[in-house]
């Protein structure tokens, strides 16, 4: 992974959401997001880390709900006001579950399928206390220090972000199963188990295995973190260009459908790269050319059910890239929030 120092005046000037302390955003994420419900026929999708979430019916391209602000895992949305924890299921709009806290708490994410909500409270005097809350209750485990935030949840193991004090963060283990904390970072093998950057987007495989991470540094580097949540491992896999942090802030991430390659694409640098889960490496790279791409409104990518197109919007325009091709085969004006297929490859633009 490159080295920079996290630029929080950079995410301030592309008008992206701000916090305090190393995370520039939550839920780890600055950047436009959409995602797939209801196994592809529905998309969800916000234009903030925490705004509403509207659905669509990828069939007909129309809006069918309106979802709370809140986190998002496998097709369960969690909303919190106040002391309460509401589950909703975000391909009907039902409110399925709620909990009510004993103490109030900050939510900072849900295990892959959405059935719980992980928080964090601080000790006064020192120290963090982690709370995992399910529709049937909550468990608190106390950690050490007060520099934490989350990373991933599934089965047993809770993936930690702890924030270190001379800067960057590490990747922590906590097995509920036993309440212990691994006493080494999780990381890669061939780096450091330090991480430096900003967490700016992130992607889940369809199964909930994997959870891809985008980092992005000042200096305009970006890199893809995977993490295997079954196996406990993680691979940095380094994106190209360098020198410009807008251009950085432009990579999009999606799955082909058959959910053994990433695709990662920056109109900003205009580079194109499909990475093998499976290996953690670059298997195809090319440039494609997008001036004037409004490159500090992020990008919105979808990709087709023939994995043949690519669809990028930026708010203003919506391009088309033929990865047959490997070029750009069309680029109009059109305002779109997010872009989507149906399953018979109509592509949507959606607002």
């Amino acid at each position: 992974m490159r080295r920079a120092l996290l630029a929080l005046l950079a995410v301030t000037a592309l008008g992206l959401p701000g916090a305090a302390g190393a995370a520039a955003c939550s839920p780890l994420n600055c950047a436009p997001s959409q995602f797939a419900l209801a196994h592809g026929t529905l998309l969800g999708f916000r234009t903030s880390a925490l705004g509403q979430v509207r659905v669509v019916d990828l069939k007909t391209g129309v809006r069918q709900l309106t979802l709370p602000g809140g986190f998002v895992g496998g097709d369960t949305l969690v909303h919190k006001a106040g002391r309460q924890l509401v589950w909703y299921d975000a391909t009907t709009g039902k409110r399925t579950h709620a909990l009510s806290l004993k103490r109030n708490m900050r939510l900072a994410g849900v295990s892959q399928d959405g059935s719980r909500a992980v928080g964090f409270r601080l000790i006064p005097g020192g120290g963090t206390t982690v709370v995992v809350a399910s529709p049937q209750g909550a468990r608190e485990l106390v950690l050490p220090g007060e520099q934490w935030d989350f990373d991933a949840l599934r089965g047993g193991r809770l993936f930690l972000i702890r924030y270190l004090s001379l800067g960057g963060y590490q990747v922590r283990l906590l097995d509920l199963r036993t309440g212990v904390l691994a006493p080494k970072p999780l990381k890669d093998p061939h780096e450091s188990g330090t991480i430096w950057g900003q967490p700016f987007s992130r992607l889940s495989s369809a199964d909930g295995r994997f959870l891809f991470t985008l980092y992005i540094t000042s200096n305009g580097a970006a890199m893809v973190h995977e993490l295997d949540l079954d196996d406990a491992t993680a691979r940095c896999i380094d994106l190209p260009g360098t020198g410009d942090y807008a251009s950085a802030a432009s990579w999009a991430m999606m799955l082909a459908p058959d959910g053994r390659t990433l695709w990662a694409v920056s109109p900003g640098y205009g580079r194109v790269v499909a990475i093998d889960i499976a290996d953690r490496s670059i298997t195809t790279a090319f440039r494609i050319e997008l001036p004037n791409w409004a490159v500090g409104r992020g990008t919105r990518a979808a990709i087709s059910p023939d994995a043949n197109q690519i669809a990028l919007a930026d708010g203003n325009t919506v391009a088309l890239l033929d990865l047959a091709q490997r070029r750009i085969a069309q680029r109009d004006r059109y305002v779109a929030t997010a872009v989507g297929y149906s399953p018979t490859g109509q592509l949507w633009r959606l607002t």
